[in-house]
């Protein structure tokens, strides 16, 4: 795992740098700790739950990770089927501590798992989940700049992803 990743397109070079890795909780036993918070919104019975909403996530937090604006990757690192690694997300933020919160992608609220919640939270957690039952490590990586949305729209337009929902 390198500390940077280097990424040239449309004639720009973007260096992202190493944050951390997205690790679950776990509990003593190291068993990734789960939960299901759809039960405890108070709307659950009059709201449908969004695509992703449904099952188990987990929660984590990413150390390192500064409260600046910036593009962020989603690096999953050897993984078992493969032996290389790639690029499964990249996304944007005006705040990358924030965003990868208990409040963002970190743990999930019982409201986001319904219609009008977000809805890519529950997505990217249960990516967390599902790869680190796998066995498999995703890796942050972090380039910091204002014009987050900009830089955002032109790697998205070059690098196939896993799980970025085309044309954002």
């Amino acid at each position: 795992m390198a500390n940077q990743k280097t990424l040239t397109v449309g004639g720009n070079t973007y260096v992202f740098d190493f944050v951390n890795y997205i690790l679950p909780e776990r509990d003593q036993n190291g068993k990734i700790i789960e939960y299901s918070p759809q039960d405890k919104y108070k709307k659950c019975d009059s709201v449908s739950l969004n695509k992703h909403g449904h099952g188990s996530f987990c929660k984590f937090s990413v150390k390192n990770a500064e409260a600046k604006p910036g593009v962020y990757l989603w690096v999953l690192e050897k993984p078992v089927e493969e032996n290389n690694e790639h690029i499964i997300y990249i996304g944007e933020a005006v705040d990358l501590k924030k965003r990868f919160s208990s409040n963002g992608y970190g743990g999930i609220s019982p409201k986001n798992c319904f219609e009008g919640g977000q809805s890519t939270n529950c997505k990217m957690n249960k990516v967390v989940l599902e790869e680190s039952k796998k066995g498999n490590i995703i890796s942050l990586y972090f380039y910091a700049t204002t014009e987050h949305k900009k830089v955002e729209k032109e790697l998205l337009l070059n690098i196939q992803t896993k799980y970025n929902v085309k044309d954002n």
